[in-house]
């Protein structure tokens, strides 16, 4: 059996990577037909000799899976450098970014309230050992004002564009 821990950035990421991944006896059982799955695959590496985490509650256990891309991983003691778990929780919080954006626009178009909207993200990803209510509100309002910034932006832009072809300042001699 092949396992590597990650240290996870947030008890939210951790919630979500069990939505991602079944659970199994010495951990959260890896696909390698998942983006995340590839990505933590593609980030083990060997080490001489086991290698022991300091204890923290935010450490997450992988069971890797018995396929091609895991043949030279069999029988050897696998980790994360630092870079590998700074590059896999940024993939991890991507991830996430992007399947709540995207439940959040499917909520919006069927003209379900915003409030509905994030607790059946956070029911249906069991997103349940913290309070995510109010991160994931906050996250949406922010991903909003970004929204409404570009879009003002692109519009007091194309206003100054038309405004100065339209110049007839010249013609007033």
């Amino acid at each position: 059996m092949m396992t590597v821990t990650l240290r996870v950035d947030s008890q939210m990421l951790i919630d979500y990577l069990h939505y991602l991944f079944p659970e199994e006896e010495y951990g959260l059982k890896v696909s390698s037909d998942t983006i995340m799955g590839k990505l933590i695959i593609s980030h083990c590496r060997e080490a001489p000799a086991p290698i022991f985490p300091p204890s923290d509650d935010r450490l997450v256990t992988f069971v890797l899976p018995k396929c091609r891309s895991t043949q030279s991983l069999d029988n050897k003691f696998l980790f994360f450098s630092s870079g590998d778990e700074t590059q896999l929780n940024l993939a991890l919080r991507a991830l996430f970014e992007w399947d709540l954006m995207a439940y959040y626009h499917r909520g919006e178009e069927l003209n379900f309230p915003k409030k509905d909207i994030v607790e059946g993200f956070i029911f249906s990803r069991k997103l349940f050992s913290k309070d995510c209510f109010d991160t994931l509100h906050k996250r949406i309002y922010r991903r909003q004002q970004e929204q409404l910034n570009r879009l003002s932006n692109k519009l007091r832009r194309k206003l100054y564009y038309i405004d100065e072809t339209m110049d007839i300042s010249g013609l007033k001699k």
